[in-house]
């Protein structure tokens, strides 16, 4: 592992889970409505078009992307397989 030292939020672009409830990310949000009855509502996907160019603008956006999405990537394998 490498000793490099990242802002406190790099690889938060994304919310950390997917539950019930509003959850949020740096730049991403994800609100899922409880079901009413036998419907279940589609969840809200909102992103911060003004956090995203802030974050574009942070020379360790690459990476930070990067770790964002390995996150997610490790997140839908482990809920997919266990």
């Amino acid at each position: 592992m490498s000793d490099a030292k990242h802002k406190d939020c790099h690889g938060a672009m994304f919310p950390e889970s997917i539950g019930l409830g509003r959850q949020s990310g740096k730049v991403f949000s994800v609100n899922i409505k409880p079901p009413a009855g036998m419907t279940r509502t589609r969840p809200q996907i909102e992103s911060n078009a003004q956090q995203w160019d802030e974050c574009r603008r942070c020379p360790e956006f690459n990476s930070c992307y990067q770790m964002s999405m390995a996150k997610v990537a490790l997140e839908n394998w482990v809920a997919s397989n266990f």
